[in-house]
């Protein structure tokens, strides 16, 4: 139980980082196009572009400490009760702050490693490692961070709408909640 917690914290936490990574006007991402068949993602065929404001909410507690970007691979990750699959880049050392989301959290380490961690503030101590291929995922509202290892690339996929809400310092006064 505790792997699964750790690997939700982990998605959590970067979804955040890679929205407050953001140095100038994010590009619109748009949703992936229907197919009536199965698709083919190419590696290295994704198109990356910046996390779109709206799938963040409050301030991140900790500083990102690097880039985060985004590609929609499958579906559309706004727009409530569809599914989705994207993917995050991450530069080395990149923190996701404390977060939760409305939905469940499912995440694949492709590329890289990333480190994941329960709770409403950041702890170094509660990180636990997830290597490239591992997975973890965190049930809605669960409280949860994540550091980057080497240059990664996370895999998410879920039921939308994949917001991160940012768990403010004082959890007695948390991030507006989304719906």
């Amino acid at each position: 139980m505790s792997t699964l917690r750790a690997g939700l914290l982990i998605f959590v936490v970067l979804l955040p980082v890679v929205a407050a990574a953001q140095t100038t006007p994010p590009a619109k991402v748009t949703p992936a196009r229907a197919a009536s068949g199965p698709m083919i993602v190419e590696p290295g065929s994704e198109k990356w572009g910046d996390i779109p404001a709206a799938a963040m909410v409050g301030t991140p507690s900790v500083e990102f400490g690097g880039t985060v970007r985004v590609a929609i691979i499958q579906g559309d990750p706004m727009t409530a009760g569809r599914t989705y699959t994207l993917r995050l880049s991450c530069s080395d050392g990149v923190k996701i702050a404390p977060h939760w989301h409305p939905t469940t959290e499912n995440v694949t380490v492709i590329r890289g490693a990333a480190a994941v961690g329960m709770g409403s503030k950041w702890d170094d101590v509660a990180l636990k490692d997830v290597p490239t291929g591992g997975f973890f995922w965190a049930g809605p509202h669960m409280r949860h961070f994540a550091e980057c290892k080497g240059d990664t690339i996370l895999q998410v996929h879920g039921v939308a709408p994949f917001v991160i809400n940012f768990v403010s310092p004082d959890e007695s006064q948390p991030a507006k909640k989304s719906k």
